[in-house]
C-alpha cells in the first residue's frame, strides 16, 4: 500500500507540473506577443519621424518640378501629371506592417489603374 501512494503522489505531481508549465508557456507566448506588437510599434514610430518629412519634401520637390515641366512643355498636363503622381503618392507613415514585410512601403506612388492587376477575364469588347 505505501508503494500504491508514493506512486500516486508522484503522478499527481508530474500532471501538476506539466499543466503548470504550459500554462506559464501560453502567458510567456501572449507576452512576447504584446511585447512584439509594443516594438513594431514603437519601431515604426520612430522611422515615420525620419521617413515622413523626407517623403514630404520629396513629394513638395516633385510638385514644383512638374509645375515647372508643365510651364516649359508649354502646358502639358500628362508630363506634370506623371510627375505628380510619382511624387505625392505613395505611404507617408511606416506602419507595424511594413517593419514584418507584409505590407509593402511605397516611397514613390503610381496610379491606381497600375496598382490593380490586370482581369484577365473580362473583355473589353463585351459592351460594344
Amino acid at each position: 500500500m505505501k508503494n500504491w501512494g508514493v506512486r500516486s503522489l508522484l503522478s499527481l505531481s508530474l500532471v501538476f507540473t506539466l499543466l503548470v508549465a504550459g500554462s506559464a508557456r501560453g502567458e510567456e507566448a501572449r507576452e512576447r506577443n504584446i511585447a512584439a506588437h509594443y516594438g513594431l510599434g514603437v519601431g515604426a514610430g520612430l522611422c515615420s519621424l525620419i521617413y515622413g518629412p523626407v517623403k514630404i519634401l520629396y513629394a513638395t520637390l516633385g510638385t514644383l518640378t512638374a509645375g515647372l515641366a508643365w510651364g516649359l512643355t508649354g502646358g502639358r498636363a500628362d508630363v506634370a501629371g506623371e510627375i505628380m503622381t510619382a511624387s505625392v503618392r505613395g505611404d507617408y507613415v511606416v506602419t507595424p506592417e511594413n517593419l514584418t514585410f507584409n505590407e509593402p512601403l511605397q516611397f514613390t506612388g503610381r496610379e491606381r489603374a497600375l496598382d490593380q492587376p490586370a482581369d484577365e477575364t473580362s473583355d473589353s469588347t463585351e459592351w460594344q
